[in-house]
């Protein structure tokens, strides 16, 4: 079976004979968090038996072996759920052994991955290239399964969503507004789903207005970012931290927290893009079009392609690699998203131009 979008993928679960693999992932977490609720909504009766959760850091295969054979007898299905696995985890043979078990699953037996916190893919010239790490997995599974993208949906689209949100909770909210909140956003529908919720209770029922907006939800502007990002890789940790107190000036609760990590990662791969771009000489409207930006976020190319010259390719990756485990820490972890952060600012600080890190 090919790869489906989440409206196709649901009515294949909802049939007799749903897919036995799929493989769930996509910028818009949000999204493949609902989708995973629904998928296991159809397919389970509600009981712990009818699933089967794995850590998608450590998978036990022995364990995951029996379980791919084990055909229910008193329940629909036998869902095995593996979140978030960790390409960088396992070995390349471990994850051949698990594609082999896979083969030979049992009947009524269905596999989900969903991938609600770790990148599996780019963007380039507008469509998803799927990580070196996760070729091979999601290949696998869209020849012999489902692959469902969730890909980040655009402002117009998300502002029908929170428009639509709005009127099913008695209140109201103008398009252009809708249009304000998901781009104050960054189009990250955790954010906005977040945000959103503030917005509803202070409407109480009625519209909600531009002054709540203002008021309410924390803008994280790309410009501030940026200047984050060139503290951090310019050894300025002074610079750094006032910059952050800025960005959370609003608001430190975690959905702000994720937001400005979302937006950092977006400077720091605008740094990076440059930064290759800026070896092989090409321009800033070359690099663009190679990575798929839209034309109103070519500025942040020529912006990256300006301030990138003091920079390593090998320390930015170390530091978008600190940002990834952080953000995987902040959805995972009992700590304060705040105190992470701030860890992975000092950590990042720290980088050597080689792209090692110092030791502690």
């Amino acid at each position: 079976m090919p790869r489906l979008a989440v409206n196709d993928l649901l009515r294949e679960i909802g049939k007799e004979n749903p897919p036995q693999l799929v493989f769930l992932c996509g910028e818009d977490t949000l999204a493949v968090a609902e989708t995973e609720k629904k998928i296991l909504k159809k397919l389970t009766d509600g009981s712990a038996l009818s699933d089967s959760a794995f850590d998608g850091q450590a998978v036990d295969l022995d364990r995951l072996a029996d379980a791919c054979t084990f055909c229910p007898m008193f329940q629909p299905y036998n869902v095995i759920l593996i979140r978030d696995f960790d390409a960088d985890m396992h070995a390349p043979s471990v994850i051949d052994t698990m594609l082999g078990i896979f083969e030979g699953i049992a009947p009524r037996v269905v596999v989900l991955i969903a991938m609600r916190a770790l990148p599996t893919y780019e963007i380039k010239r507008n469509a998803p290239a799927f990580l070196p790490k996760y070729k091979k997995l999601m290949t696998f599974f869209e020849k012999q399964g489902v692959l469902c993208i969730c890909e980040k949906r655009n402002a117009i689209m998300l502002a029908k969503q929170i428009t639509e949100r709005a009127k099913r909770h008695g209140s109201e909210i103008d398009r252009r507004l809708a249009e304000e909140l998901a781009n104050r956003c960054l189009c990250d529908s955790t954010l906005i789903h977040t945000e959103f919720d503030k917005l509803l209770a202070c409407a109480d029922g009625g519209p909600i207005t531009a002054e709540m907006l203002d008021a309410l939800t924390a803008a994280l502007p790309d410009a501030d970012a940026f200047r984050l990002a060139r503290a951090v890789t310019g050894g300025n940790g002074k610079a750094a931290f006032r910059l952050l107190r800025d960005l959370t000036a609003k608001s430190e609760d975690s959905k702000t927290i994720l937001g400005v990590l979302t937006v950092l990662s977006m400077s720091f791969m605008d740094l990076y893009r440059a930064k290759l771009g800026q070896g092989t000489v090409r321009q800033a409207e070359t690099i663009a079009a190679d990575f798929g930006y839209p034309k109103n976020r070519e500025f942040a190319v020529r912006n990256a392609m300006r301030d990138c010259g003091s920079m390593t390719v090998p320390q930015l990756r170390t530091c978008i690699r600190i940002l990834r485990e952080t953000d995987k820490s902040c959805k995972s972890s009992r700590t304060a998203p705040r105190l992470l952060l701030e860890q992975a600012l000092v950590r990042m600080l720290q980088v050597r131009r080689d792209g090692s890190e110092a030791a502690g």
